[in-house]
């Protein structure tokens, strides 16, 4: 006994460990598959169980008959459920799933009812009724076979159908993405060589202010850089964007340039692409001031409008001209704002009274809380 004892333990591990994996020959064996089986045994018999049940003692069938019967049906569906599994997951044998359901529902129906014939009958003097039946049980079990054979089809071509649909879209996805990359690396790095140069002529001719721009433009980089990166960021980043750009050009235009941005708090932190504010400030000062000797004023400002979010940028510059906004930066904002939103979002372009141009871009509105948007005060920052 001291020998054996201590063999139970790992007799009981290894057979719970065989009972833990799944054999080779059941693999894709599910319970609702065999749910359905013992449904369809049921339905099978049902007539059957009515006659038996209701009207036992006239011409229905005896209580025990059709529970054999129903056993018989079951044993049969089982029967040809594991031949079938078998034969699919067989490695060395790799047969057409119709040529394997053929087989199954023949192996399954003649085999099992001549064993339960040969066990609860007198053996081989009912073989030939055994037969008999197997081609009378055989026959919906076929169908039934038939009929799971198209559904897994059905099931297995939509699967390629969603997967096939997911590709497309992961590379539409990608195709727009592409497209954003490329569009937002045309925003005009004209800005950064001009402002080194601007200040290398100011430190010879004036220290402090280029000082001054030189801080500014640091400002400017700091803020830039990471949003150059991505696609989408907040109304308050770009707005701080703006005012780093804003003070570098207002130590190079000097009081030639005004600018006021108004902004709501509550505005602040929803998502607007990156670098469209500023491509309009840019050209605001490109084509509205840059051309007048008194130059102008900028506003910046930002507005709610029941789901969407309205960014102004308004200059009192030499108004609207025959060529206005057929240039790059507003051909670029213009893609972007297709690519990233659709026909939900657009760039207009308006006469300012008495002079200049007032350039809007409405995006959908993404905020936590609309009402503390719209109860928010402006914060004003004038230059």
């Amino acid at each position: 006994m001291r020998n054996v004892s201590p063999l139970i333990p790992s007799v009981a591990r290894r057979l719970m460990r065989v009972l833990g994996t799944e054999p080779w020959w059941l693999r894709g064996v599910t319970w609702g598959l065999v749910g359905m089986i013992a449904l369809i045994a049921f339905v099978q018999n049902a007539p059957q169980i009515i006659r038996a049940t209701f009207h036992h003692r006239d011409d229905g069938m005896p209580a025990e008959f059709v529970l054999l019967d129903l056993a018989t049906q079951a044993f049969v569906g089982l029967a040809i459920m594991l031949v079938a599994s078998v034969l699919v997951n067989a490695r060395r044998v790799r047969l057409p799933l119709p040529l394997v359901l053929v087989i199954a529902v023949v192996l399954g129906s003649f085999t099992t009812l001549n064993v339960m014939s040969f066990v609860f009958f007198d053996g081989t003097a009912n073989l030939v009724q055994a037969n008999m039946e197997a081609r009378r049980v055989a026959l919906p079990w076929a169908c039934a076979a038939v009929a799971w054979y198209f559904l897994r089809r059905a099931g297995v071509r939509e699967a390629a159908l969603r997967a096939a649909e997911m590709s497309r879209r992961q590379l539409e996805a990608g195709v727009l993405e592409a497209r954003l990359q490329a569009l937002q690396a045309q925003v005009e790095p004209h800005f950064l060589f001009n402002t080194l140069a601007h200040v290398r002529r100011l430190y010879r001719t004036d220290p402090v202010r280029a000082r001054l721009m030189l801080d500014s433009f640091r400002a400017y980089l700091r803020s830039a850089l990471p949003q150059m990166r991505g696609n989408a960021t907040t109304l308050g980043r770009e707005a701080d964007l703006a005012r780093a750009y804003l003070d570098v050009q207002q130590v190079r235009m000097g009081r030639r340039l005004g600018a006021s941005i108004a902004v709501p708090a509550s505005l602040r932190d929803c998502p607007f692409p990156a670098m469209m504010l500023l491509s309009l400030v840019e050209n605001a000062i490109k084509h509205g001031l840059n051309p007048l000797p008194q130059g102008g004023t900028i506003q910046i400002g930002a507005a709610m409008r029941e789901a969407t979010l309205e960014v102004s940028v308004t200059d009192t510059g030499s108004g609207m001209g025959d060529t206005l906004g057929s240039g790059v930066g507003l051909a670029n904002i213009r893609g972007r704002l297709a690519v990233l939103y659709g026909n939900r979002a657009a760039l207009a372009l308006s006469s300012n009274a008495p002079r200049g141009v007032r350039a809007v871009i409405t995006v959908p509105l993404i905020t936590p809380s609309r009402d503390a948007a719209v109860a928010a005060p402006a914060q004003r920052v004038a230059a």
